[in-house]
């Protein structure tokens, strides 16, 4: 299925011709499918969420990562994406426990795309003594908005990437934030990046920022501390209780990160900026 595709336009404004018409000959705009895709676990629908219809694998297993289902790509037995259908089917070893905890606390989430996230609740702190440069970090930024060809084209979809500060590891773009996330998450593991710390091959996603154009949230913050991340940066936002979560669970939490910029809410001793009353490590 096709991500994006071309439509008649009527353009309206100052010095355009006033009747000109869409259709053959006429202008056109480029704009995005949307796709509501179905994430199959075990035979079940898991969940339902407005998605951009690529890297479909990706996102589901970074989904079920960082909905704290399972703990790594080892657990996933076998996924099969049917994208034309919308669907992705997923079988993995799950805790019939932790299933029902993520049924129970499964909530309408703060996202773009009708996306789908849990209530953030009993967050693990995350294991790392993870430590980023500040410029680095915006020279990465600036590095996922050069990626970002599908919003250029069209301006309909949020970016997220992940990165050791010299380099971006992956990046994807989708309709909602968190579905991005998602999918860089995916990508990581399937690259051989494990939760929690525990590196299967290569550097863990403890060792890594997740960068996203989005506004970070409670649900993104949670997404972050149940594989690990240690900094989250956003270009957008960052609200209060994405805030006080990423104190608990010792995540740099940084805002606003555009040009030469950027607010840093939590764990500044991660950006090389001193220990504070949060506690962490000292610089």
């Amino acid at each position: 299925m096709p991500v994006k595709r071309t439509v008649p336009v009527r353009r309206v404004g100052p010095g355009l011709p006033r009747h000109r018409p869409g259709g053959p000959g006429g202008p056109e705009h480029t704009v995005i499918e949307e796709a509501i895709v179905e994430v199959v676990l075990n035979g079940r629908v898991l969940v339902r969420a407005g998605c951009l219809p690529e890297a479909l694998d990706d996102f589901a297993l970074g989904f079920l990562a960082s909905e704290g289902l399972i703990a790594g790509p080892g657990a996933v037995t076998a996924i099969s994406v049917s994208p034309d259908q919308g669907r992705v089917e997923v079988r993995a070893e799950v805790d019939p426990d932790l299933l029902v905890a993520f049924r129970e606390r499964l909530a309408i989430s703060t996202g773009c795309g009708r996306g789908a996230s849990s209530a953030a609740e009993d967050l693990p702190t995350v294991a790392s003594d993870a430590r980023f440069e500040a410029h680095d970090l915006l020279d990465r930024m600036k590095d996922m908005d050069a990626a970002g060809d599908l919003f250029r084209e069209t301006g309909g979809v949020h970016a997220a990437a992940a990165t050791d500060g010299r380099t971006l590891l992956a990046f994807a773009e989708d309709l909602g934030r968190h579905n991005a996330v998602d999918k860089v998450i995916g990508r990581c593991l399937r690259r051989g990046r494990a939760c929690h710390g525990v590196a299967l091959a290569g550097r863990a996603l403890a060792d890594l920022a997740i960068l996203s154009t989005g506004r970070l949230s409670a649900d993104i913050l949670a997404k972050a501390a149940r594989v690990g991340v240690p900094v989250l940066v956003s270009r957008g936002a960052v609200t209060a209780r994405a805030i006080q979560l990423a104190a608990q669970a010792g995540i740099a939490a940084v805002g606003f990160a555009r040009a030469r910029r950027m607010n840093v809410y939590t764990a500044p001793w991660r950006l090389g900026l001193g220990a504070t009353d949060e506690g962490g490590p000292p610089p």
